[in-house]
């Protein structure tokens, strides 16, 4: 009888401390999940924690709110913004809300030499990309986007995006907030046919010193897509 008694206040004991731990794991990832946007090149992060550059700071109030204005009239002059919150994911939340949500999917296509697909669009290299339609799962937007824009066949590898990056841009005054979910493919087919109706007037495949050149000339969105190939 002792035993049992023993095992039990052992086993309630073990059951605290877990449900503990993930209270205080909850609260971790609730503090300190950052969250960036990208405002053509200038980079917002939302976090808890102070960086160590030199990036320009916005700290909310009480709250937790930080007014679309506000960040704009900063990105206009700082290319590197953190806004400071107790709570980033709410505060991300209520920033989201000031935008109109739009959905995207791009395709990071591998061929077999290990290369990337590339298209040169607006003067900057880039990777394809475009709306999700409606009926259209986001895997299935990226592989037609991957194929009308550069001739590629190209199949997803994964059962999820590589990355989700967030890009803020004005629409002839509607501010926009787009979603783009960027799939790792593998190339099964076609030839190289640049979509010049939609303006892409460059395509190839590049790695080493020729990607590393092109990365020189894109957006910031699109090395975090690179970076987190890498990983």
């Amino acid at each position: 009888m002792i035993k049992s008694v023993f095992f039990i206040d052992k086993f309630y004991s073990f059951s605290l401390l877990l449900s503990l731990f993930c209270i205080f794991a909850s609260a971790i990832m609730k503090q300190s999940a950052p969250y960036t946007i990208y405002f053509g090149d200038a980079r917002v992060d939302i976090t808890s924690s102070q960086p160590d550059n030199c990036s320009s700071l916005l700290v909310v109030d009480d709250t937790l709110s930080v007014l679309r204005a506000k960040v704009i009239k900063k990105v206009e002059t700082d290319k590197f913004v953190t806004i400071l919150s107790p709570n980033p994911r709410q505060t991300f939340s209520l920033l989201a809300a000031q935008f109109v949500e739009v959905r995207a999917a791009g395709g990071v296509v591998i061929n077999e030499g290990g290369e990337l697909l590339m298209i040169y669009l607006r003067k900057r290299w880039d990777l394809p990309k475009g709306h999700i339609e409606d009926g259209e799962s986001s895997a299935e937007a990226a592989c037609r986007e991957v194929l009308e824009e550069t001739g590629i066949e190209a199949v997803v590898v994964d059962d999820k995006p590589l990355i989700t990056t967030l890009h803020a841009y004005d629409t002839y005054g509607r501010w926009e907030l787009k979603y783009t979910d960027w799939w790792r493919m593998t190339a099964v087919g076609g030839e190289l046919r640049p979509q010049t109706e939609e303006g892409i007037c460059g395509i190839g495949w590049y790695s080493g010193i020729g990607l590393a050149e092109r990365l020189n000339s894109t957006y910031p969105t699109i090395k975090e897509v690179i970076d987190a190939l890498k990983q």
